[in-house]
């Protein structure tokens, strides 16, 4: 969000308090900026409609639709995808930000885990990751070490968990299993990676179980499965932290050893045994 964001770090030090929350806002969660109305934007920040137009005629906009239009140009117009012009962005910036933002941003993404963990849907997908015969978890662009390391630590206490890279072009490990029944994890934020939906759908129509890790404007993911966890944006920062899928992936580990039972302890004395005999650690 180029001009924007330039129109922001301009105004500076002549934002009042009221405005710089509005700025933090955005340069955080742009995306968001895109699809809400100035209304709603004002009752999440608890400042006046007002506020949220005098805001954005202060960078120079003539309203706040105006202001809009320009993000969506920004965020999804021919150049959005330029390396050069985001990490242009996040350097102009990160020098204007209240740095208070990234605590909101990290504590927003946590809290929205601890919610996710007490609904109907998360304990679905818990159960089916303790009882499908064959797991699979897989994250697209930036997301794959999410996914790498969620399987890694899932196979410490169950058996049939892979991790996807789609090295071999078509996801070979997944369609050639013979695991009665699948279930598949996509980890993606924006701007999601196309072979996301076309795995999912696949996968589905092979009667595997999908559950998708995403943020908010992840528009596929609900047309394919009802197990979708969704995130806050945070799309400001150069590379996503991303704090809330991160967390939620490490306290639903958790929820899935304690649904396993003793099965996890049975496996996890059975992985102990080639522990001991190819120890890699010092005594």
């Amino acid at each position: 969000m180029t001009e924007l964001a330039q129109a922001i770090a301009s105004a500076g030090k002549s934002l009042t308090k009221l405005e710089q929350r509005l700025a933090n806002y955005i340069l955080t969660r742009p995306e968001a900026v895109a699809i809400e109305s100035s209304a709603e934007i004002a009752k999440k920040l608890n400042v006046s409609p007002m506020t949220v137009s005098r805001f954005f005629k202060k960078l120079g906009y003539e309203s706040s639709s105006e202001a809009k239009t320009q993000i969506k140009v920004d965020l999804y117009g021919p150049g959005a995808s330029r390396i050069g012009n985001r990490f242009d962005d996040f350097s102009t910036t990160r020098t204007t930000r209240d740095f208070r933002s990234d605590q909101q941003v990290a504590l927003a993404g946590i809290n929205h885990a601890l919610k996710h963990r007490e609904t109907t849907r998360w304990k679905e997908v818990v159960q089916t990751l303790a009882n499908a015969d064959g797991v699979f978890a897989v994250g697209f662009q930036t997301m794959h070490y999410l996914a790498a390391g969620l399987a890694m630590r899932l196979r410490y206490v169950r058996n049939n968990v892979v991790a996807l890279d789609g090295s071999d072009g078509v996801y070979g490990e997944f369609f050639s299993s013979d695991a009665a029944s699948k279930a598949l994890i996509i980890i993606d934020t924006f701007r999601y990676g196309a072979n996301g939906p076309r795995l999912a759908k696949a996968a589905q129509e092979r009667g595997a179980e999908v559950i998708v890790f995403c943020d908010e404007f992840c528009e596929w993911a609900g047309e394919i499965t009802d197990k979708v966890i969704i995130f806050p944006s945070e799309s400001y920062y150069f590379l996503g932290m991303p704090v809330g899928i991160n967390f939620g992936l490490n306290i639903l580990i958790q929820d899935v050893i304690a649904a396993l039972g003793d099965r996890a302890k049975a496996h996890i004395d059975r992985v102990s045994v080639s522990q001991d005999l190819f120890s890699n650690f010092i005594e």
